[in-house]
């Protein structure tokens, strides 16, 4: 008798153990398939968000190109006339008597030149911006004493416009590079941009330089080459990158942790 219930004892303690293994199967498949339909969602969620992110970037990038044309537009049809040099002079634009801006400005390596800068004193003078009024115009002097005009350049001092404004002067979608002083153009710290929008550059058309404009025909004052502006596409697409790449990181150590 003492063996029989014994048996029924151990019996019943292996049936319960039976019964409390297969539960924790069930409740860790649960968990399991728990963690895979998170994991899911998750994937889910950053493909969305990766999506999302890429139309706002295209759709900001679109933005800032058809506001670029626009200024493009704007800055030819205001200074075609200036390709006359008589006609600019007439406007306002002349080139300095004396001083480093007097000369041709080109870089000491290799990257090019700017050219002959015929400057409007008075639009100088403010902190206003408009693609149509630049603050110079850039020529090329050729040998025989031509001069075409190939660029345009937008100045305005450091000074006037920091005490009015909290961000760097922006046209073109483009910001603008800050000169300090001192420098070698004798003037006080200025903000500029360059628009090259009457003769092709390959190093870009909003970079300091043109490797195609030579200072030949005039006498020469080198300087260092501005830095070529960045794309807002390039821009964007490193975005998406970075938060694709974070996404991966994210999705991997999840994965790691199951």
């Amino acid at each position: 008798m003492h063996d029989f219930t014994v048996r029924q004892l151990n019996d019943h303690r292996l049936q319960q153990f039976e019964l409390e293994a297969d539960a924790a199967r069930r409740a860790h498949g649960a968990a399991r398939t728990g963690a895979r339909g998170s994991l899911r969602v998750t994937v889910r969620q950053l493909a969305v968000s990766l999506l999302v992110t890429l139309v706002a970037l295209v759709v900001v990038a679109g933005a800032a190109a058809a506001a670029e044309e626009d200024d493009i537009a704007a800055a030819r049809a205001g200074t075609e006339a200036y390709a006359d040099v008589d006609v600019a002079a007439a406007a306002g634009y002349g080139l300095p008597p004396e001083g480093p801006l007097h000369e041709c400005i080109a870089s000491f390596d290799d990257t090019g030149a700017m050219g002959l800068h015929h400057i409007n004193g008075d639009l100088v003078g403010d902190i206003e911006l408009d693609p149509a009024t630049p603050e110079a115009l850039v020529f090329e002097r050729a040998a025989d004493g031509t001069l075409t005009l190939v660029a345009l350049e937008y100045v305005v001092f450091a000074e006037a416009w920091d005490e009015a404004n909290d961000h760097p002067p922006m046209l073109f979608d483009q910001m603008f590079m800050l000169v300090e002083e001192p420098n070698r153009y004798e003037l006080p710290s200025f903000y500029a941009l360059h628009a090259w929008i009457w003769k092709e550059n390959p190093s870009g058309t909003y970079a300091g330089f043109n490797p195609k404009v030579s200072c030949a025909g005039a006498a020469p004052n080198t300087a260092v080459s501005a830095p070529a502006a960045v794309s807002p596409w390039l821009i964007a697409i490193g975005l998406v990158l970075i938060l694709a790449a974070i996404g991966a990181a994210a999705v991997k150590g999840r994965r790691a942790s199951l």
